[in-house]
């Protein structure tokens, strides 16, 4: 049965007024789509926590420090311990060994070697440490975006502290995240004293406000 033709556009008429309010309503409704909070990473900028940033001035600062370092590094998983040293003599010439694996930054170039053996590859190569918590960059800029991070996640107001680490007085801050307190220490010329998050701890044991050209070699 057909309906009559004036009855025809009077629903064709309704139709079309439905087609544009339905989106319309839907905007209204759910306004604009919600987008997530990126953590600002990049050294240099500021979290706008007073605690957070005071730690990360000191730790964006790293490259003018002249120093070496030893660290103690427990995974809190297994309870895994491997030793880490760090030397740097310049902004652009810095070793880090973890555990048997020395990486060498020397101007712009970099390399990954194996001290028991002596062999050496260009460039950085994190994959033999990867099951220590520690990464080839832990004293250039690794721990500041890790506090950048945790400064967006955080859950609860920071804590400020001014221990002594390794004979050294150090800046912490401590921020409340879902899975515990992330800790975050400095000692003023941006060397890192001490890290704790949910998987590891880095701990500062000793501090000399010079390099050792021994870190610098590829063999023991």
């Amino acid at each position: 049965m057909s309906l009559p033709r004036s009855h025809s556009r009077r629903v064709l008429g309704a139709l079309a007024l439905f087609a544009i309010a339905v989106p319309a309503l839907s905007g209204c409704m759910t306004g604009e789509r919600p987008t997530l909070n990126t953590a600002p990473t990049a050294a240099g900028m500021v979290t706008g926590d007073e605690a957070i940033d005071a730690v990360l001035a000191k730790l964006d600062a790293y490259a003018g420090a002249v120093y070496t370092a030893d660290y103690s590094a427990t995974q809190l998983y297994g309870g895994t311990t491997t030793p880490v040293a760090v030397a740097q003599s310049a902004p652009d010439r810095r070793s880090v060994t973890i555990g048997d694996v020395r990486y060498l930054t020397m101007g712009g170039s970099t390399r990954t070697c194996v001290l028991t053996t002596g062999s050496c590859t260009d460039g950085t190569d994190a994959q033999p440490v990867s099951d220590t918590g520690v990464t080839p960059d832990v004293a250039s800029g690794a721990i500041a975006k890790r506090l950048r991070r945790a400064a967006s996640a955080r859950v609860g107001a920071t804590i400020t502290t001014a221990p002594e680490i390794a004979g050294q007085p150090a800046t912490c801050v401590e921020v409340p995240l879902g899975d515990g307190n992330g800790v975050f220490c400095v000692l003023a010329d941006g060397t890192l004293a001490r890290f704790a998050s949910a998987d590891v701890t880095i701990e500062l044991v000793r501090y000399v406000p010079d390099a050792d050209e021994a870190l610098f070699a590829t063999t023991r």
